[in-house]
């Protein structure tokens, strides 16, 4: 994917090139989590089988996030661990990994608010957070729609404007376990 993109504009007379760059977002849903212990929602950790699946997630499809950065966590337990397993595998430096606490949440407003209030700074990010969610915001930023971001998946979101409070126009990738309906 391109992620430069060329701006031509005459100023007295001269032909001025502008590269600006465009934002990308990486969604990626926690790991599968475990219900086995009597905890709050917040402390549940991940399955085996979450651990698993997100370190071949990370390993496979290194190029989506090795990129980043920042990666912005939901300060959920089983989110914390799949962002450090994530960096872990893909080869990022931990301290790309924030904790959000605006992204322990199962609405798409506070996610959307998150994205639009990102700092210029930041051309590349992911987010490491919950379902319903990320679900809800993919189908509406996007015109790809989806039922479900399954656990340890992702979607890739491409925008051509170079400020977060102004994105809209986009495209959309997924991984491979997500269904486009």
């Amino acid at each position: 994917m391109i992620e430069l993109f060329l701006i031509n504009w005459i100023k007295n007379g001269l032909l001025i090139d502008y590269h600006l760059k465009m934002k990308t977002l990486v969604l990626l849903r926690h790991a599968k989590s475990s219900w086995d212990y009597p905890l709050d929602d917040l402390d549940r950790p991940l399955k085996v089988k979450g651990i698993n699946r997100i370190t071949k997630v990370s390993m496979e499809d290194k190029i989506i996030f090795n990129k980043s950065n920042i990666i912005l966590t939901s300060p959920a337990n089983r989110a914390i661990h799949t962002a450090i397993i994530l960096a872990r595998h893909a080869d990022l430096e931990f301290n790309k990994i924030s904790i959000k606490e605006s992204l322990y949440t199962f609405s798409s407003k506070s996610v959307e608010i998150v994205m639009r209030s990102m700092s210029d700074k930041f051309d590349y990010v992911i987010f490491v957070g919950h379902n319903p969610a990320f679900t809800e915001i993919i189908n509406k930023i996007t015109s790809k729609k989806i039922d479900n971001l399954p656990t340890a998946s992702w979607a890739k979101i491409i925008f051509k404007e170079n400020k977060w409070s102004e994105v809209s126009n986009c495209q959309v990738s997924f991984s491979k376990s997500v269904k486009i309906i």
